[in-house]
């Protein structure tokens, strides 16, 4: 491309002012062909942009995190001084894939999920090249300023595991047979599979490196230097219908859709999805620790456990919740599943439970955690004792509860005290 057509790109009025709203208190690099300019930068006006441009830009680059001062950070500061700088941040999930059929494929499952979960502040922006980027704004998070880059990570990588098997089903599905991948991915067929199943991330990439201090990514409207498309906000309603010719800069329009728009956020409204993230990350690392799932005999019941058999914070929960609804119905569902009872069961339990909390939690949601755990944890049991359910009030321990770290151990021991009774 040209210099002359870059500088007329970024020298329209729309172009510039958008991304000069997504500037403010975010660290700026600028990139020059193959290089970036100086670190820290920061962009203020319109005429900033053309200014950068006619001394050579081809793109410009900002930070998820926020801070007090952008100028103020440099690569010596330790992670308390940074921690003080930081006010906020936003989540930004990168899925990087060469075919773009496959990354429209990812990008919907990763934004229904999050749908299904309540949070509504999710945006979409294609990424300039053949993947995309989905935000989601501080704000939604309810999370501190100091928490990153952990649990946006955290958060990452749970998303990842879980959409890892109707990814695969739904690249398959799309592509109707392997060889249609092996040929478009140009890979081996022995290096897309993990064991015996078709490993969709050996295509396809959600980079997680892209969370980390003082990443960047690419702005939007900037354009992209391998391809010369622009990095186009979209809705995500349009997504499998995007068209990468609309993103050509001679044509490409300001459509008034926002990236990462703090305007109008529930704040917290992505509370679920950071519980969910860390509730699987503690379950992981106590895996690593033990070389096992932590109590792993305790799912292994031959048959139903009945009702009267739960521990004492899972009949609590069943009597209805006041406050933190959305947790126990986590709980519930992991307990529940692995108590053996069936999909039909467990979804009948929650619906009576459901309807004798004071505020009942909407159908839609329900449907949706049920649909979702009890096709992919129902192997994990519900989370363990003390915190967790001191947290929801419904900690009541007895003796039985005294000999266990997780609730679904329970049964197994009050089912022994009848076996031994009779």
């Amino acid at each position: 491309m040209r210099l002359s057509e870059i500088i007329t790109y970024y020298s329209r009025q729309d172009i510039s002012k958008e991304m000069i709203k997504i500037s403010p208190n975010r660290e700026i690099a600028v990139k020059y062909g193959e290089q970036f300019g100086k670190r820290p930068d920061i962009l203020q006006f319109p005429d900033d942009i053309k200014k950068q441009v006619r001394n050579g830009a081809t793109s410009f680059h900002c930070s998820e995190e926020k801070w007090l001062n952008p100028l103020e950070i440099n690569s010596d500061l330790s992670k308390n001084d940074l921690d003080r700088l930081r006010t906020g941040f936003d989540l930004v999930l990168d899925i990087d894939c060469k075919t773009i059929s496959w990354s429209k494929i990812c990008a919907r499952i990763l934004i229904n999920y999050m749908k299904q979960l309540g949070i509504n502040s999710i945006s979409l922006k294609f990424s300039g090249g053949t993947g995309w980027h989905i935000g989601l704004p501080h704000e939604s998070l309810g999370l501190t300023a100091t928490s990153f880059p952990e649990t946006p990570q955290i958060i990452a990588h749970y998303l990842k595991t879980l959409i890892k098997k109707d990814l695969a089903e739904a690249i398959l599905r799309k592509e109707g047979d392997i060889k249609n991948i092996v040929e478009k991915s140009g890979k081996k067929r022995e290096e897309l599979f993990d064991g015996s199943e078709f490993n969709p991330f050996s295509v396809l990439e959600i980079d997680t490196i892209l969370i980390s201090s003082r990443h960047l990514l690419r702005m939007p409207y900037s354009l992209n230097e391998k391809t010369w498309l622009v990095s186009l906000p979209i809705n995500e309603k349009d997504l499998e219908s995007f068209d990468t010719a609309t993103a050509k800069p001679e044509i490409v329009k300001v459509t008034g859709v926002k990236f990462l728009d703090s305007e109008n956020v529930n704040v917290g409204e992505a509370s679920q999805l950071v519980i969910e993230a860390w509730d699987w990350w503690h379950r992981k690392e106590s895996e690593k620790k033990s070389g096992k799932v932590e109590e792993k005999n305790i799912i292994e019941y031959e048959n139903k456990v009945p009702e009267d058999k739960f521990p004492p914070c899972i009949k609590l929960i069943l009597k209805g919740m006041t406050d933190g609804k959305k947790r126990a119905l986590f709980a519930l569902i992991n307990f529940l599943s692995n108590a053996k009872w069936t999909p039909i069961e467990v979804e009948q339990k929650i619906y009576e439970w459901n309807k004798i909390n004071p505020k009942p939690l909407k159908d839609g949601y329900i449907k949706a955690q049920i649909s979702y755990y009890t096709r992919h944890t129902s192997t994990y049991p519900p989370p363990n004792c003390k915190e967790y359910y001191e947290d929801l009030g419904v900690c009541k321990p007895d003796e039985i509860c005294k000999r266990i770290k997780n609730p679904l151990t329970y049964p197994r021991f009050s089912l022994k005290r009848v076996n031994n009774s009779n």
